[in-house]
């Protein structure tokens, strides 16, 4: 299908009918879609459009390097990031009987922000913060982690602002000193920082259960127990 044909079946049969002067049903274009290698899946929101992709194909070649230099043994790389937790259900689909529909809770609640550093090997130095995270979040993080580098480290981190604010820039003099040290990637990349795999794993597989969860303590409960067993029962291959 070219990327300018409407997505919804029926917005495709009318396009059909004006465009080629082909009549077809639902069920018809249907068949057609599968026997031509399309599923009916939940379409992905993206800004990889507004991305410079020069300096993205440039920082994905820098990454490749980082990755050869710590196979090597010069070095550690790792990659941070923070991810919001809370009670509203992430997940819009799944198997039901017909004519049934199972309902998932959603419970206003606070959110919690889980916030970590992870390595190819799936090493993780996660925590757990009440709230939102901010840039002090990310200082009290990263100095938490910098005492416990054995080499060279550098970490894969985004352009959020909490990430840039002044108060995290100041102490980058500091961490540097100490062997560690940050490389910011370009905006609306996410495809570069690979503990995003991580996170997707943690919220949809790792963190459920059948019928959510009942209270904000239920959860909280569950995030502390993912964040203990990463690199253990929960691991990722990110080779």
């Amino acid at each position: 299908m070219d990327k300018n044909v409407p997505r919804s079946l029926c917005q495709v049969v009318q396009w059909a009918q004006e465009n080629c002067s082909v009549t077809a049903s639902r069920a018809v274009l249907s068949r057609l879609l599968r026997f031509a290698g399309y599923s009916y899946k939940r379409m992905r929101v993206s800004c990889s459009h507004k991305r410079d992709k020069v300096l993205f194909d440039f920082f994905k070649t820098e990454i490749q390097e980082l990755k050869k230099m710590e196979d090597e043994g010069e070095i550690d790389l790792y990659s941070f990031d923070e991810m919001g937790v809370n009670l509203s259900p992430v997940v819009p689909y799944g198997w039901q009987k017909v004519g049934k529909t199972h309902r998932l809770s959603s419970i206003p609640s606070s959110n919690h922000t889980v916030v970590g550093f992870v390595n190819r090997k799936c090493d993780f130095h996660g925590f757990r913060v009440d709230g939102a995270a901010t840039a002090e979040t990310t200082v009290a993080c990263i100095n938490d982690f910098v005492d416990q580098i054995e080499k060279k480290t550098v970490v894969l981190i985004d352009n959020a602002s909490i990430h840039k604010a002044i108060f995290v820039r100041e102490k980058m003099v500091e961490w540097a000193g100490k062997g560690l040290f940050l490389q910011f990637i370009p905006a609306y990349s996410p495809e570069l920082n690979f503990i995003e795999r991580l996170w997707l794993e943690f919220k949809h597989r790792w963190l459920s259960k059948p019928n959510y969860f009942d209270s904000i303590e239920e959860l909280t409960k569950a995030i502390d127990d993912v964040i203990r067993r990463i690199g253990t029962k929960y691991r990722i291959n990110f080779e």
